[in-house]
């Protein structure tokens, strides 16, 4: 994934990739997992009907990395946007990125933001980079 440092760890990095919708996987666990979602067609201009998940099973720097990237990799093949919940002050460091869609303004459970891959390899690229946990 052209990770170069990878910090103090070894080469091994688990990871679950999930993919539910209609027609694969458990579709309650899609419907349980998005009841309180904004209204997505407002923001990215349709309505989801697949998720694909990406979760690092480890919370070092480089597993919030290694997550983006393998997440733009899927997103290369499949398309679609990422959508990532943003810790506070995050805002900040993701407006302006290129192919940032849009943005949450609630509160809750967290402000999210809706990118294409470019936006989450430019995101991944920034100092102090990390995924909401």
């Amino acid at each position: 994934m052209g990770i170069t440092d990878a910090g103090e760890v070894d080469g091994h990095r688990p990871f679950v990739v999930s993919l539910m919708g209609p027609g694969v996987g458990d579709e309650s666990i899609f419907e349980a997992e998005h009841p309180d979602e904004v209204d997505q067609e407002a923001l990215i201009g349709f309505t989801p009907t697949h998720a694909v998940d990406v979760i690092a099973l480890a919370n070092e720097p480089i597993d919030h990395i290694a997550t983006a990237l393998l997440t733009v990799a899927i997103m290369d093949v499949i398309g679609g946007f990422a959508n990532a919940e943003l810790a506070q002050g995050q805002r900040a460091i993701v407006d302006g990125l290129p192919g940032m869609v849009a943005t949450t303004t609630g509160t809750w459970p967290w402000p999210a933001v809706y990118g294409s891959a470019e936006f989450l390899r430019a995101w991944s690229k920034q100092s102090g980079f990390r995924l909401l946990t």
